[in-house]
């Protein structure tokens, strides 16, 4: 019709501006893509990001260490910390009165000996005798040099681990930018190591089980993280890690009687029995914030302890028999190692926050599965969640004095256990069906090996 009234009789012009207006959209869409929304997945924008914030973290402990309120004080004493509470035990033991740290009073007064004058001084030494044997090394040193050591070697194994399950330079800074990594730097707890080992462990027992198996058997330092790598164990059916396992406890066990003398286990139960009426059967208004578990939140909400050990004891029934059908099943390893990672840090009643820490070793494995198989909707959200929110409630309330602190809050418990939902969604899915996988380039099918 409009050809007719202007008298055009060839049309060619029309088709040719309409082919320019339809390049020049598609120019405009595909500078839209490439610039909006950022993608803060890319490699090289997580390593920016990771390393900026480690940087933060680094910068922040300088301006502690120089004003006299980190490591050691203004005369050079050494400012208690959970360090130094380790450090003390060592340098006791080396002494030969490793079977006085179980006495909380002649405990108290050896760190009181050594350390600045505190208001607190934490009065038992939970530790099995063999957490004595890789401490032993570090009282060699000052406690300056020793702190600086025990930090940077710990993080050192947790960040090469987490390397070396992902294979990606980018993990290395996502590792040191996490807030439990920051916490756990701060006080040189042991949560480095924790995860070192348990990570160490499940990155080896698929083609090395007996290495593992001495890795597990080093993890019983702390055995309430170990608690379901016997139902793992059993249901992959992996006797020689459980062989392994089991030689390394014992050898571990002698080394230590060879070293310290055997009174240290004799006195072990007694001092077990101890801490665990001081952080579990305490009085109801203690601050049961600090236990990061199912058990802790339920007491922290001045609820009756049975009730909070019902409520312990679903969680850890439900992650045992998760690991024990996740391990019997057909599903990618990957999977079935971030599943036992998860559930270990929410099976234990007694896990803190520098414990979380390990957080690190099923979020290394998740993102090995991820990358190897894509992201499910929503997945790229839940990172940013599992990140953002204890990186907020550290930067709020950090170590306030006083008051309400990071390792006071449920963040922990709150983090383990969305990434914990995150592995099982994941891990339901490898079932048989088809899924809708999240590439970064939009939706697309793909299927779970």
């Amino acid at each position: 019709m409009i050809r007719e009234c202007l008298d055009i009789e060839d049309d060619s012009w029309i088709r040719d501006l309409s082919e320019r207006l339809e390049g020049g959209r598609r120019e405009v869409d595909a500078d839209w893509k490439r610039t909006w929304p950022v993608d803060i997945f890319q490699g090289w924008w997580l390593q920016s990001f990771g390393y900026a914030l480690a940087a933060l973290y680094l910068f922040y402990f300088a301006i502690l260490y120089r004003v006299g309120s980190w490591i050691i004080d203004g005369a050079g004493r050494p400012i208690y910390t959970d360090f130094a509470c380790a450090w003390v035990a060592a340098l006791q033991a080396i002494h030969g009165h490793a079977t006085s740290l179980y006495d909380p009073a002649k405990f108290v007064e050896m760190q009181a000996a050594v350390v600045a004058p505190s208001d607190y001084i934490y009065p038992n030494w939970p530790y099995p005798p063999t957490f004595l044997v890789i401490l032993a090394p570090f009282a060699a040193l000052d406690y300056l040099h020793a702190f600086i050591a025990w930090d940077l070697l710990t993080l050192l194994g947790c960040v090469a681990v987490v390397y070396l399950i992902v294979r990606r330079r980018a993990a290395i800074a996502m590792a040191l930018a996490s807030p439990f990594t920051a916490w756990n730097f701060l006080a040189a707890q042991n949560g480095f190591l924790t995860a070192s080992l348990l990570g160490a462990s499940l990155l080896l027992l698929k083609r090395q089980p007996v290495v593992a198996g001495v890795f597990i058997g080093c993890l019983t330092y702390k055995p309430q993280f170990g608690i379901l790598f016997p139902v793992g164990l059993l249901a992959a059916g992996q006797w020689r890690a459980i062989v392994s396992c089991v030689i390394t406890v014992v050898v571990l066990a002698g080394v230590a009687i060879a070293a310290f003398g055997g009174g240290v286990w004799i006195a072990l139960p007694q001092e077990l029995v101890a801490q665990a009426g001081l952080n579990l059967l305490a009085d109801p208004n203690s601050n049961w914030a600090y236990l990061q578990s199912a058990y802790g939140l339920i007491r922290s909400l001045h609820s009756p302890p049975n009730l909070a050990w019902l409520a312990q004891g679903l969680v850890t029934f439900g992650s045992a028999v998760t690991v024990w059908i996740v391990w019997r099943s057909r599903v990618c390893y990957e999977l079935k190692a971030a599943i036992l990672a998860a559930a270990a840090l929410l099976a234990t009643p007694y896990a803190f926050a520098y414990d979380t820490t390990a957080i690190v070793i099923p979020a290394a494995f998740l993102a090995t599965d991820q990358l190897s198989r894509g992201l499910l909707r929503g997945e790229k959200a839940i990172w940013i969640v599992l990140l953002g929110v204890p990186l907020a409630v550290l930067v709020t309330l950090g170590d306030n004095a006083g008051g309400k602190t990071f390792g006071g809050t449920p963040v922990s418990l709150f983090v383990a256990s969305m990434l914990f939902f995150v592995i099982l969604r994941r891990t339901l899915r490898c079932f048989g069906k088809p899924t809708i996988v999240d590439s970064g380039l939009g939706l697309q099918p793909a299927t779970f090996r």
